[in-house]
């Protein structure tokens, strides 16, 4: 190599480096304008205190505790909350279905919520929405759910893996929410998936594809000391995982040193070209899986194979395909959109901020992922 072509390779080095940076400072300031505000959080914490308190005239041992992206750490202002009502007593509880209905008769009565009971679905649920107010500028709504153990542990898992490396993590996940939402490709209800379930593909990106890894495998890291079975084990669900994080950064850290920029680049080059989607299994426990090892083959209803084109094991649940309402579609629709991501930032416009806005420009709705009917997340 001449030394001008090694002046220029360095040249093109330097400029890719410094493009990458800038398009991480332009995250940064783009994810931080959505979070919620510390007012935000009071106003939900205090509903939530109201909330438990009127259950507890029904339930008295019960406990009302935030979950999802009200809790992990991935929150977008205005969010919806979840919540989730657990019941510690000796005695029998009611069912769920029978608490659904009595909650929500009593949040009726004694709030100014909107109150709709769904007592028969997979996981009964009351949604709860309060319309805005001088106060409260843009309303509120909740879902409260009953016993559901296993998304409290869901939770903690990924608040876990936010608070390692949060302003990488958090700053991942918070944009490819937005991004996902504004491209039409967040809706588990009309064949693509569900917030959560990119939440997961940053998570299984950070830990098994990035080399030297940005994330460690909670799941995977020995006890620090011996827990008992009742202490891990929910349901027959192993959810133990490595919860400790101030032991964690003592023992364990990370040596790559890639900008969250640099992450966005690879997370959009390996999801639109690398990943095997027709075999893989994305498993944030265990790596890349096969489909044929987990028995996730298509499954065919009226003649269409509907299930398993697109597969992200749940860490907890592990034989649950938290992908498994994407159709054909759907996975169509996400596939072109990471590639027209990576496009966007393969071809570096000369202000990030524009690269930014070309990749979350609003998507024309134009209905092509519903075509199956996808089942309620």
């Amino acid at each position: 190599m001449t030394s001008q072509q090694h002046q220029a390779q360095r040249q093109r080095h330097i400029s890719r480096h410094q493009w990458t940076q800038s398009l991480s400072r332009d995250l940064h300031n783009f994810v931080i304008q959505l979070l919620p505000t510390a007012e935000e959080l009071a106003v939900k914490e205090d509903v939530r205190k109201l909330l438990e308190r009127l259950i507890r005239t029904i339930e008295p041992e019960s406990r009302l505790l935030s979950f999802g992206s009200t809790a992990n750490g991935f929150s977008l202002r205005n969010s919806d909350m979840d919540l989730c009502c657990l019941i510690d007593s000796s005695q029998p509880p009611l069912s769920a279905s029978d608490l659904v209905t009595m909650v929500g008769d009593l949040l009726e009565r004694e709030t100014k919520f909107k109150v709709k009971t769904l007592p028969h679905a997979r996981i009964p649920i009351v949604k709860l929405s309060l319309d805005p107010s001088p106060g409260l500028p843009y309303g509120i709504s909740s879902d409260i759910g009953f016993e559901n153990r296993l998304a409290l542990e869901n939770t903690r898992l990924l608040m876990s893996y936010a608070s390692i490396d949060p302003v990488r993590v958090r700053t991942l996940v918070i944009f490819l929410k937005v991004w996902s939402k504004r491209r039409k490709i967040n809706s588990p209800y009309l064949g693509t998936l569900s917030s959560y379930g990119y939440a997961l593909l940053v998570i299984f990106f950070l830990v098994h594809v990035k080399n030297p890894p940005v994330l460690p495998n909670l799941q995977q890291l020995p006890p620090p000391r011996p827990v008992p079975y009742e202490d891990t084990h929910i349901g027959g669900n192993d959810v133990w995982f490595f919860d400790d994080i101030d032991l964690l950064k003592e023992r364990w850290q990370s040596s790559n040193t890639e900008s969250v920029g640099e992450l966005l680049i690879d997370f959009f080059k390996y999801y639109s070209r690398d990943f095997t989607y027709n075999t893989g299994v994305a498993s944030i426990k265990m790596g890349l899986l096969k489909k044929s090892a987990k028995g996730w083959l298509n499954e065919y209803k009226d003649g269409r194979d509907e299930r398993n084109r697109f597969c992200i094991e749940d860490p907890f649940e592990t034989d649950f395909n938290v992908a498994r309402c994407v159709t054909k579609e759907g996975l169509y629709a996400i596939r072109g959109e990471f590639m027209r991501a990576s496009r966007i930032l393969a071809a570096r416009p000369e202000r990030t901020i524009m690269a930014l806005a070309q990749l979350c420009e609003e998507r024309e709705d134009d209905g092509y992922a519903g075509a199956y009917g996808a089942e309620e997340e």
